[in-house]
């Protein structure tokens, strides 16, 4: 596990790095052309695979390649709070989003607190000022619920003649999406194979949702080749769009 704050071992300050979780193969390619460090890193209560970007001032030259330049501490660390603060902000709303409505005290309702003071907390010792509240033998026990899911036996309902009537979910607008992608997907193949058919394994890869480093590999051919050749399924992907599908 890599750490996001680190101390320079030439300066002795500390160098932050924001661990941008990979979520594309792409990322992991570019991460080792250019020297990032990729790693498992850890953000609130999270565990991820990331690459390591450090958030110093940088310069890039004209072929791509970045330097980073020595930067004060505090800019870092302002720099590191503003890219981690909405993945923070997401796990915050994520903990609270599943938390009791208990009583106030004072005849209404609050939340029920994420973590409550330490009865045993001392000043000076190692103990933390707070701990973290658990459902377990809660003495709110009688206002837990399920917060996420609701079963669909709840949702039944009397009809007309006032007999119970299951609840049935309705088809979303986008049940067969699968379906019709397919059946696009066949269509845009059919044209592009009629139209310039030494285009054709790069469709297939494409629609089958590889990414362009994945298909490089999988064809043989240079990133820059197979990004050419995207741009010019992009025009067929068009004049597709315009002429073939119903409106």
């Amino acid at each position: 596990m890599s750490k996001n704050v680190r101390t320079n071992p030439v300066t002795g300050k500390l160098d932050y790095y924001f661990p941008m979780e990979v979520k594309d193969d792409s990322v992991l390619v570019y991460a080792r052309e250019y020297g990032y460090e990729v790693g498992w890193a850890r953000l609130g209560f999270r565990k991820f695979l990331a690459v390591f970007v450090p958030c110093k001032d940088q310069v890039t030259d004209s072929h791509r390649r970045t330097t980073f330049l020595d930067t004060p501490s505090d800019v870092q660390r302002q720099r590191y709070l503003n890219l981690i603060k909405n993945e923070l902000s997401a796990q915050e709303a994520k903990k609270r989003g599943g938390r009791c409505s208990i009583p106030d005290g004072r005849g209404g309702l609050k939340r029920c607190p994420c973590r409550i003071p330490n009865p045993d907390y001392i000043p000076g010792e190692d103990k933390p000022k707070t701990i973290p509240v658990k459902c377990e033998g809660c003495v709110f026990e009688q206002f837990r619920q399920e917060h996420t899911t609701i079963t669909l036996s709840c949702l039944d309902h009397e009809d007309e003649a006032g007999e119970m009537e299951s609840y049935e979910v309705p088809s979303p607008k986008s049940y067969y999406a699968a379906d019709r992608y397919e059946e696009l997907r066949e269509q845009f193949l059919s044209f592009v194979k009629e139209r310039n058919h030494k285009l054709l394994p790069l469709a297939d890869l494409l629609t089958d949702e590889l990414t362009k480093s994945e298909i490089s590999r999988e064809l043989g051919d240079a990133w820059g080749t197979v990004t050419s050749r995207t741009d010019k399924l992009k025009e067929l992907l068009t004049e597709f769009l315009e002429n073939i599908i119903p409106l």
